[in-house]
Formats: structure tokens, sequence, C-alpha cells
């Protein structure tokens, strides 16, 4: 049951919105949304990780093609919500230095 647990606690995480856009690089997120074919052209670093689920699901109607993916998506738009708000110190920080995070860009 314990390595169900951890099995289950690292597949949450490493989808989480918040940890892909605060441990990926400004190109692997852009990429990840275009592939995704979002619509967004920029998400900012302050509550990153809520401005990436909502990208996702502001995608293709073919990238989300499962009710249960967009609950899971509305699911983890809380948790990310929460961790954002946690790591505001940093990402205030990043946004102040580096802009937003563009994805609609000739630059990627």
């Amino acid at each position: 049951m314990k390595i169900l647990t951890l099995i289950l606690c690292t597949f949450i995480l490493t989808n989480c919105g918040t940890f892909t856009t605060l441990t990926s690089t400004d190109r692997e997120i852009a990429a990840n949304l275009k592939k995704q074919k979002s619509s967004c052209e920029s998400i900012p670093r302050v509550y990153s990780g809520l401005s990436y689920n909502m990208c996702k699901m502001h995608s293709s109607s073919e990238s989300i093609n499962a009710d249960l993916l967009l609950g899971i998506y509305l699911i983890d738009s809380v948790m990310s919500t929460a961790t954002d708000t946690a790591v505001l110190p940093f990402t205030i920080y990043e946004q102040h230095k580096s802009g937003n995070i563009l994805v609609r860009s000739s630059q990627y």
C-alpha cells in the first residue's frame, strides 16, 4: 500500500501545473502547450500553475477529449492555486526579472 501511495503521489506531483512551470524551461513549457494546441500566447509566472492548466483546458477539443481529463485539470487547478500561493515570493521575483512565459513566439 505504501508503494502504491508513493507512486500515486509522484504521478500527481509530476502532472501538477505548478511543478511543471517551476521545473521546466520556458521553451519546454511553450513546446508542451503548442503540442496541446493551446491558444494561449503567454502565461504569467505568478500563479503559473493555474495559468498553465487554464491554457491546457483552453486547447483544441481534440487535445482534451474526455470529461475525466477535464475534471483532473480542474482538481489540479485547485491544488496548483494552493501551491502557487506558497511560492509567491519566488514567482513574483521571477515575474519581475523575466516577465511572462511566451508560448506563441517566434523565439521558440
